[in-house]
């Protein structure tokens, strides 16, 4: 749906070394050579004109014309673009090798950025997601909830059937796609896993998601469901896992968005207060425009992005094989 303002960004923030040239004073779209881009809104893609864009303390800023288009001499530029319809944006432009347009996404002013914190940001204000498509590990085999399991759980004898894990598949990948933007419609790899009664499974992987339904959350753990996360610390996140009550989720019509709810949390999402949304505490609401929204601007950001809007100075993704940590259980009421 918004897939062409993700690909946009990678070039926007396309880094290169040397230092910047003078820009033009021009803010036209003509010409073919040198820094080309355009002002537009992060959710819905439309032109934002007449934006200050500041290059650095030693040049003059320049404007984006009336239809938000701007010219740059060719280079590597540290932008703060500023204008009252948009929250302020910091972050690195470069010129492209094929000469293709740079867009320059922003946040419009009215949207709820407290509402956004909580959503895709950590307590140090810091966005975190995945940058890969993760693969999804289903476990067909309902497993034992304990307390304090850590990353071992214990299998039952019971099995979901086929139907119930087609069922599954489907609201999960309608959550994929509601809450990347669609930047993900499908995972990278779809697994279900069936191990036999009795023995242990490690459900906290990294590369994957891993979903299973455990028998007594709602008994031991006095929830429904939750979510965890693991990321680095740059912010990118590479593993998640779903808990979902076996109960709840075998009976209940609100499973769709509980196990919606719980996929965020995998993806790195976090419980919102601030405005009505999918990620609130209490199961319940339907997706927002708000959640379409914040996922739409979260994948056009790279992880480390912080509030209001400002990129980190180096946007290189760090390798899986990094150093990671598991964030604690998100608990759903």
């Amino acid at each position: 749906m918004r897939r062409v303002l993700v690909l946009a960004f990678a070039v926007s923030v396309a880094s290169c070394g040397g230092g910047p040239t003078k820009p033009s004073s021009s803010g036209s779209s003509g010409g073919s050579s040198g820094l080309l881009g355009q002002t537009v809104s992060a959710i819905d893609g439309a032109p934002i004109p007449n934006l200050a864009i500041d290059t650095g303390a030693s040049f003059r800023s320049i404007t984006s014309d009336g239809s938000g288009f701007f010219q740059l001499d060719s280079g590597t530029y540290h932008v703060v673009v500023r204008g009252n319809p948009v929250v302020e944006r910091e972050t690195r432009v470069a010129s492209s090798s094929s000469g293709d347009r740079v867009r320059l996404s922003l946040i419009p002013a009215g949207f709820d950025l407290t509402a956004f914190d909580e959503f895709a940001r950590t307590s140090n204000a810091r966005l975190q997601r995945w940058t890969s498509r993760p693969a999804l590990v289903i476990l067909g085999t309902v497993m034992q909830y304990r307390s304090g399991a850590g990353e071992l759980y214990d299998t039952t004898a019971e099995q979901m059937t086929d139907d119930e894990v087609s069922q599954l598949l489907a609201h999960l990948n309608e959550g994929l796609a509601l809450l990347t933007g669609n930047t993900y419609t499908s995972f990278a790899s779809v697994t279900v896993e069936r191990p036999a009664g009795g023995t242990q499974v490690d459900v906290l992987r990294t590369g994957s998601i891993v979903v299973g339904r455990y028998a007594g959350i709602e008994s031991f753990g006095h929830t429904i469901g939750y979510g965890q996360w693991s990321s680095q610390a740059d912010g990118t996140v590479v593993g998640g896992a779903v808990f979902l009550d076996r109960d709840f989720d075998r009976g209940d019509p609100r499973r769709r968005l509980l196990r919606m709810h719980e996929l965020g949390h995998a993806l790195g999402y976090q419980h919102v207060q601030a405005t009505v949304s999918i990620m609130r505490p209490s199961i319940g609401p339907e997706p927002t425009e708000f959640d379409r929204a914040a996922a739409l601007i979260v994948f056009q950001r790279p992880p480390g992005n912080r509030a209001p809007d400002v990129d980190p100075s180096s946007t290189s993704v760090a390798s899986v094989t990094g150093e990671t940590r598991w964030s604690d259980p998100t608990i759903c009421r």
